[in-house]
């Protein structure tokens, strides 16, 4: 007896149901996947606390600088390598790489990029310079300049210290072997505060320097490290509203304590909702 054989509809029917559910599975995965990278970021950004609260007994209970000037001078992710061991902890897979702007900044191709990515590690995260100090800021938005020790730190499990931000910086200044890392790409959004958040929020959305992006990357938020060692994830508006009232005045947030919320920041460097529901909150 002769078998017999799929017809055509019989066929398309097969078909049709598996492309239904490749439709309903995909979104699953993809959503799958992103979720197990928001993980990953946030491991990492728990073992960067974690080093922190190791570095701060050596460094008689103070927190490192971020940065000095702007020459080849270890930044804060250098400074508490030693207590990772390890430059993957300084990278978040969903941030990832913005090799646009390394082209147009540094005129490095991909593969020229990735090599020196290679050898100095790439750093998905910045400081909060309001607790990690630029020591002689290049400009008056890199915070106040002042190295923190822990007593000084108000509140730290409500304080930050890490953000998440796109990978373009290095996290060494220099490889193994003494050489410098090209064009002191270790500078590169280093470093962080309340008035970066508003000039991100404030920049035109197209341009892929747009860093506010980093900030909603997952799933409308980021994950963030806290002085006390530990790391969650929030939205930007939970992070610069104001942290107490005096008055109607509204002080701090979760990057400062002792300075009106969003006071040192340029009056352009707010969009005016931002600066209305900051002022609104104390009324």
């Amino acid at each position: 007896m002769k078998k017999q054989g799929f017809t055509l509809i019989e066929l398309l029917v097969v078909i049709a149901i598996i492309a239904i559910l490749a439709a309903i599975l995909f979104p699953v995965f993809a959503q799958a996947r992103l979720k197990a990278e928001q993980t990953a970021c946030l491991t990492h950004q728990k073992q960067l606390g974690q080093a922190v609260m190791m570095y701060l007994p050596d460094y008689d209970q103070v927190f490192p600088p971020s940065g000095e000037g702007t020459g080849p001078i270890p930044n804060w992710a250098e400074r508490i390598y030693p207590y990772v061991r390890s430059l993957e902890v300084f990278t978040c897979p969903t941030q990832g790489i913005s090799y646009d702007i390394v082209r147009r900044w540094y005129n490095l191709g991909r593969t020229q990029a990735e090599a020196i990515y290679q050898r100095y590690g790439v750093r998905n995260f910045s400081a909060n310079a309001y607790v990690l100090a630029w020591i002689n800021p290049p400009y008056q938005r890199a915070g106040p300049g002042v190295v923190r020790p822990e007593a000084a730190i108000e509140e730290p499990a409500r304080t930050i210290v890490f953000n998440e931000c796109v990978g373009v910086g290095t996290v060494l200044h220099r490889d193994r072997n003494g050489v410098l890392v090209p064009n002191n790409m270790h500078w590169w959004w280093a470093i962080s505060d309340e008035c970066w958040v508003c000039a991100e929020n404030a920049r035109d959305p197209d341009l892929d320097e747009n860093f506010w992006i980093s900030l909603l990357i997952h799933y409308g938020g980021a994950n963030y490290t806290f002085a006390d060692g530990h790391a969650k994830w929030m939205r930007p508006d939970q992070t610069y509203m104001p942290r107490r009232c005096q008055g109607n005045t509204p002080i701090g947030n979760m990057w400062q304590w002792g300075e009106t919320t969003l006071g040192r920041c340029g009056a352009n460097d707010c969009p005016p909702a931002m600066r209305q529901a900051v002022n609104n909150f104390c009324r």
